[in-house]
């Protein structure tokens, strides 16, 4: 299997930050990535979280390159598939989840905020301060990001034409309304947290205008 690496114009449908980390051989890579996918299915992993995990683990790698230890990078990236808004309630410690695949509780928690940091999940909290990760460059994110660019622009010709004043708390209900209650795209137990999140954002955009 050859793997060929190429400029991609940004404006291109399809765009990939994935690419062979340059100091290992492309089949140092392959055999990296047949390694971590076999772990997914030795403990039973769903193949669609496989393929969503092993993805996680070869853009770790364009990141930040082979890991110390893989199985503990393996099991980090399996936590944070498991750990999809969707999957509320899910109130199992990362003790439990580690022991379950038999690495470090320690290692699980240095590997999940290295991928976190690394590439850059947007984290949301439930109300028992439980954690859950929303890839950037996915859907979920893709769609947060798409409605309140849609509302905030709209806020914003408006109190130009002074038809009604820019209220940003009053912006990011109507983002919420359409994210929870109408596209459904996450439980309406991350309102706050990702109000909070949102509002933040918006106040720090318009205080650089």
């Amino acid at each position: 299997m050859e793997i060929r690496v190429s400029k991609v114009n940004a404006d291109t449908f399809g765009k990939s930050d994935l690419y062979i980390w340059e100091k290992a051989s492309t089949q140092e890579t392959i055999q990296f990535l047949k390694n971590a996918y076999d772990f997914f299915g030795k403990h039973a992993v769903k193949e669609s979280y496989k393929v969503f995990a092993l993805k996680i683990v070869a853009k770790y790698l364009t990141k930040a390159g082979f890991p110390k230890d893989q199985i503990a990078l393996n099991a980090a990236a399996l936590y944070i598939v498991n750990r999809l808004p969707a999957s509320y309630p899910n109130h199992s410690s990362k003790k439990e989840f580690a022991s379950r695949l038999g690495v470090e509780e320690t290692s699980l928690e240095w590997y999940t905020n290295s991928l976190v940091n690394k590439l850059g999940f947007f984290t949301l909290r439930d109300r028992q301060n439980f954690p859950y990760y929303v890839e950037r460059d996915g859907i979920t994110f893709a769609v947060i990001a798409s409605v309140t660019k849609v509302f905030v622009e709209e806020s914003i010709v408006q109190g130009f034409a002074e038809i009604k004043p820019f209220d940003v708390k009053n912006i990011v209900d109507q983002i919420l309304d359409m994210l929870i209650s109408k596209l459904r795209i996450v439980p309406p137990v991350f309102r706050k947290d990702l109000s909070q999140k949102i509002e933040a954002d918006l106040h720090e955009e318009f205080s650089k205008t």
